[in-house]
């Protein structure tokens, strides 16, 4: 088997890579896309993206954040479509920001989308791109993924400085849903996906959402550090302007539906036991 990781230098693709070597032979490309014509993945995935919290958002922001999932996505399906022998399976990136936000809801992949931010209609124009492989015989599964949880990257590793520091702060109110999952499991799940005959969106997510509160507090006792303080609303939308209410005081309870109904077994469902696990 052929693997063709795209985005595969990235914080996911880079772990991903080491890990599926024992399936096939891996090809890892960043966005540029240099695609070689002769190269027949029989999977494609692809991770591309500029990271969401990178830069504080303004117009010119979205639109890079947008080109970079969107323009990348349309560039793949073409490549997929001039490809004498398709690929069986394309995995595409996507994120559980396509649902919105709520309290109470309970989120499946059989919720309907009916985009209200520009989480939401990033991540669902993103899909729609990448369902189009399906006109070429592809089968097309799109990660939905939660906040991940590993070493050296992603949203930990913007966390731990304060965390250490003993300054680690419940953001608003606290209630908001986190819904996480660990990097074993994102390998571990791609794998199943891999070898199962699923379709669509697979919520890329642990059984058990935590709310900011209980993450925060989580992550203090693993790093043996107070958790006392508070962020104001208003202080953490001074700090990170609009993304502030779509990525940390907003939230959505994710669950994954799809893969535990198909048979994946999750390793790590509890966040102490996985935050442990990280920060070994």
């Amino acid at each position: 088997m052929h693997i063709l990781i795209i985005g595969g230098t990235g914080f996911i693709g880079s772990y991903l890579a080491k890990k599926l070597c024992e399936k096939g032979s891996i090809t890892v490309t960043g966005r540029d896309l240099n695609f070689d014509q002769t190269m027949s993945p029989d999977v494609i995935i692809n991770l591309a993206g500029e990271p969401l919290e990178k830069r504080r958002w303004n117009l010119r922001v979205k639109q890079e954040i947008y080109d970079s999932r969107i323009e990348t996505t349309k560039k793949i399906v073409d490549y997929i479509k001039d490809l004498p022998q398709k690929p069986k399976l394309f995995l595409s990136g996507s994120a559980i920001g396509i649902y919105g936000h709520s309290l109470d809801h309970v989120f499946t992949e059989n919720d309907d989308i009916s985009p209200q931010d520009f989480c939401q209609t990033l991540v669902l124009d993103w899909e729609k791109e990448a369902l189009k492989a399906r006109e070429f015989g592809v089968r097309v599964c799109l990660l939905r993924t939660g906040i991940v949880l590993g070493k050296n990257g992603g949203a930990l590793s913007q966390m731990l400085p304060a965390f250490t520091l003993g300054l680690g702060a419940i953001l608003g109110k606290g209630d908001q849903w986190m819904s996480w999952v660990h990097m074993d499991d994102v390998v571990g799940a791609i794998q199943f996906l891999m070898d199962h005959d699923i379709h669509g969106p697979v919520n890329l997510t642990s059984p058990t959402p935590v709310t900011n509160q209980t993450l925060t507090k989580e992550l203090a006792k693993a790093l043996n550090r107070p958790s006392f303080l508070k962020f104001p609303p208003f202080l953490v939308r001074l700090l990170f302007g609009e993304m502030a209410d779509a990525l940390l005081l907003n939230g959505q309870k994710v669950i994954p539906q799809k893969l535990q109904e198909s048979g994946y077994i999750f390793k790590f469902q509890d966040i102490k036991t996985a935050l442990e696990d990280v920060l070994i």
